[in-house]
């Protein structure tokens, strides 16, 4: 049977649609009925998958998502969230003897938190939210998504070269990726890159003065 798939607009507007009339739904499964029928006044062919509902979404600003946990046979913390597939952001703390230990990772997005222990989510439920994202909490997030997924590289390049006569080069590689996502001193890393256009979030561009002070004598600008 042919299908088509909508794209991410047509998606967000059907969700918009059903949460306007439905302020919360209690499961992912009558959230996904809701949104198929709402898309199918457009096209019967439509199809979309409950995943890719929740994603966009959360991702979109139009639900907020509570989530019910069950036990995971996972071993490894992900870097990127499987809720909505933001980054992870790591809350770390410092022990006793001065280490400096991670306590857990939680979606700079949603509410997904991980700890020692990696449980998987299980249920969802769905709330209206407003669906107004500012353009620097776009950006903001993708660049949080561009380190996770730097990292997540990291981990592979780690398992692909580990125990070979490459593991070497393989650690200075990842180590100059750990310094493009992580360093505090490069203007160019993810996170001083990031910690800017938050920063730009609190001093919109309206608010700025056309010229920078340091130049205000120059003649030519």
């Amino acid at each position: 049977m042919p299908y088509k798939v909508p794209d991410e607009d047509i998606v967000s507007n059907a969700i918009r649609t059903v949460m306007g009339r439905n302020p919360h739904i209690e499961t992912q499964t009558e959230f996904l009925r809701l949104v198929r029928k709402e898309l199918s006044k457009q096209d019967s062919e439509y199809r979309v998958s409950g995943e890719r509902i929740r994603r966009i979404g959360v991702d979109k600003g139009l639900v907020k998502i509570s989530i019910d946990y069950r036990e995971s046979d996972i071993k490894d913390l992900p870097h990127i969230c499987p809720v909505c597939r933001n980054a992870l952001s790591s809350v770390k703390n410092r022990s006793l003897d001065g280490r400096t230990v991670e306590i857990n990772r939680k979606c700079t997005v949603c509410p997904y938190t991980i700890g020692k222990e990696v449980l998987a989510p299980g249920r969802y439920a769905f709330s209206r939210s407003s669906g107004v994202l500012l353009p620097h909490e776009i950006s903001f997030r993708k660049l949080k998504k561009a380190g996770a997924k730097i990292k997540e590289a990291m981990d592979l390049i780690g398992e692909a070269v580990g125990g070979t006569e490459f593991e070497d080069r393989g650690n200075d590689l990842i180590s100059d990726l750990r310094a493009m996502v992580d360093s505090k001193e490069s203007a160019a890393s993810v996170r001083s890159i990031s910690l800017d256009v938050k920063e730009s979030g609190n001093n919109p561009a309206w608010a700025s003065p056309l010229v920078s002070v340091k130049n205000s004598d120059r003649k030519d600008i």
